[in-house]
């Protein structure tokens, strides 16, 4: 068991005013088997009263809105959490964790590759196998896919950031009928979100890091689930206006 303190602030600039801007927020650990999260803080900037629910993936959602015209928006999420990966979760293993997603359609060369390499086994097996192969033929670089940037698509670009992993590793595993779901979160150190895989083993879930090509331990930090990163994005909004909208996030995790 380890025990940290995190932080995650978000920017949006606009390139105009906008108006009647409502939005959606996961930014806040999850609560669940084996994360326990403590002391949390939610703060928005323009000031504006938020709502706490929860969606159907189980991510404990924010929502709020801003009226009055702004050219920016910034998020901040504060708190400690306790990780214990050996106490891991059963529950949430919905069949449609079996399907693609518009992001992890097998097709085009990555499904070449796929029928070219696949081999049979459990799952915890399969999810072995095809982080080594990913991370032997996938490599990372920024700047080359962007948040809608589908699997099949990364592959023919040859290159992309721990979303693309996630999404690949999701495709192959979902195209063998693993039940497996997309995870969005923290990682010890400074610098932006992190991206994984989790697989249900027929018990319980376990963590893959395609990225870096190794199972999840307690310096993983949840923040939200779903089928692929559609579900699980920091934020999500509209507003009127026809500002052009830039986002940057900087996350901290560290033990305590």
């Amino acid at each position: 068991m380890k025990k940290f303190l995190y932080s995650l602030r978000a920017d949006l600039l606009f390139s105009e005013p906008v108006s009647n801007h409502t939005f959606v927020l996961r930014s806040v650990p999850l609560s669940e088997p084996g994360q326990e999260p403590m002391r949390i803080s939610l703060t928005c900037q323009p000031g504006c009263r938020l709502s706490e629910t929860f969606d159907g993936q189980g991510n404990k959602v924010f929502l709020g809105s801003i009226e009055n015209k702004h050219t920016f928006f910034s998020f901040c999420s504060t708190g400690e959490v306790l990780v214990d990966s050996s106490q891991r979760s059963s529950f949430g293993a919905a069949a449609y964790y079996r399907y693609p997603t518009q992001l992890t359609t097998l097709t085009g060369t990555l499904k070449d590759y796929f029928e070219a390499n696949k081999v049979e086994g459990a799952p915890i097996a399969l999810a072995e196998y095809w982080l080594t192969k990913i991370g032997t033929d996938f490599r990372y670089q920024k700047g080359v896919t962007t948040t809608v940037t589908a699997a099949h698509e990364a592959w023919e670009l040859g290159a992309g950031v721990c979303q693309d992993f996630a999404h690949i590793l999701l495709a192959f595993l979902r195209a063998q009928n693993v039940i497996c779901r997309y995870v969005a979160g923290l990682t010890t150190g400074e610098g932006a979100s992190h991206a994984w895989v989790e697989v249900f083993d027929g018990e319980t879930w376990i963590g893959v890091d395609p990225t870096h090509q190794r199972f999840c331990d307690d310096n993983y930090v949840k923040i939200s689930q779903g089928p692929d990163f559609s579900f699980c994005a920091l934020e999500r909004g509209v507003f009127m206006g026809a500002a052009d909208q830039s986002m940057s996030a900087k996350c901290k995790l560290v033990e305590i």
